[in-house]
């Protein structure tokens, strides 16, 4: 599953601070309400992104899903929150208030879109494959935030003591396309932990260029000591785009990045982790 590279990289030099990739200084976090049906499952829930809050909230489970209304089922960042909602703003939000796109296809996930911020409110809807390219891309990756997977924080000038670092392990980790799926271990059992992934600094001018990630983990005072797997996702994409902000947009497929795990409190097992990333 995982790709270790264990042979050391000699780093050349700090090219200054790693791009911010969540847009302008002042992007707005917006309040993003996804009421999702069909699929091959049949699913029918509705969930809020509340950018504001740093919170996903399930608001109402009818099929396919197992939350209760008002539960909250992800925290975000700041970086995280306006990293979504900069993808709707890229992709025209605002000039497609009360547009229907259609369905293409019965076995698709259908969304009704609410996005809400400073600017006004904006409702659109469609299945997944009917709506246009930039929307899709960002209806989709907040549809990701309830199936599990959520955007690595981008955060250059970080401090890495303010994450939490309680104990875990990494067991595994693979990435396919713009997605980094990692198994971890810790004790507990009794309380839900708090992942993040955080790319931080500078880059590093080696060659594959590296840039240092931490997993952050927040344990939320588990008393319990069972030992816990856990499948973790991570969307690469804000990574990408901070690179590409630095380096300009190379073919698909021709650019390598390496992730270099820095977590100075975990086991040492975990010291010199690095994991490739192609795109």
């Amino acid at each position: 599953m995982r790709r270790l590279w264990l042979a050391s990289i000699s780093i050349l030099l700090v090219s200054g601070c790693l791009s911010n990739s969540t847009g302008p200084a002042d992007s707005e976090e917006a309040r993003i309400r996804l009421h999702v049906t069909g699929g091959f499952a049949g699913v029918d829930y509705t969930f809020l992104m509340d950018g504001p809050a740093g919170t996903v909230v399930g608001e109402s489970c009818v099929a396919g899903c197992d939350f209760q209304a008002g539960e909250i089922l992800q925290t975000l960042s700041r970086d995280q929150s306006a990293y979504l909602t900069s993808l709707f703003l890229e992709a025209g939000v605002h000039s497609v208030d009360d547009s229907d796109f259609g369905v293409q296809c019965c076995d698709q996930f259908h969304y009704d879109v609410t996005y809400e911020d400073g600017r006004g409110v904006s409702l659109f809807r469609g299945s997944s494959e009917a709506l246009p390219g930039g929307l899709r891309d960002a209806v989709s990756r907040v549809h990701g935030l309830l199936l599990g997977t959520i955007p690595i924080v981008v955060s250059p000038q970080t401090n890495p003591q303010r994450w939490p670092s309680d104990p875990a392990k990494i067991e595994d980790f693979v990435v396919s396309g713009d997605q980094l799926d990692v198994r971890v271990s810790y004790s507990g059992g009794c309380a839900d932990h708090d992942f993040k992934l955080v790319a931080w600094g500078g880059w590093m001018e080696s060659y594959p260029v590296q840039v240092k990630a931490l997993l952050s983990h927040d344990a939320k005072d588990d008393p319990c000591d069972a030992i816990v797997s856990e499948d973790l996702s991570f969307d690469l994409q804000p990574l990408k785009r901070a690179y590409q902000q630095s380096y300009g947009t190379g073919d698909p497929g021709s650019t390598t990045l390496i992730l270099s795990l820095d977590n100075p409190d975990w086991a040492s097992s975990l010291s010199g982790y690095q994991i490739e990333y192609v795109f």
